[in-house]
């Protein structure tokens, strides 16, 4: 039985996800006019693990999805719009 990978594994899939997250988050965080500091500040992260989300290299768990979309000012939904295409 093959042994199967672990769900924060690094496939190639998995990277150019975590990127097109990252970039959809800095496209909405541009669109308000925020700053990733003050974006970080009211969802309650530090500012060096949201830089690291907006650039993909962060995995990113759904509580904290959930605050930035409420730091943002949109329904989650938002910060995934484009991404299965």
């Amino acid at each position: 039985m093959p042994n199967a990978s672990p769900a924060s594994a690094s496939t190639p899939d998995v990277v150019v996800r975590r990127r097109a997250f990252g970039l959809r988050l800095r496209e909405l965080r541009a669109n308000a006019n925020r700053t990733q500091a003050s974006v970080a500040a009211e969802a309650g992260v530090d500012r060096a693990f949201y830089v690291n989300v907006e650039n993909g290299k962060n995995n990113i768990s759904l509580d904290k999805i959930f605050a930035l979309a409420d730091a943002l000012g949109v329904d989650v939904a938002e910060l995934f719009r484009g991404l299965d295409s």
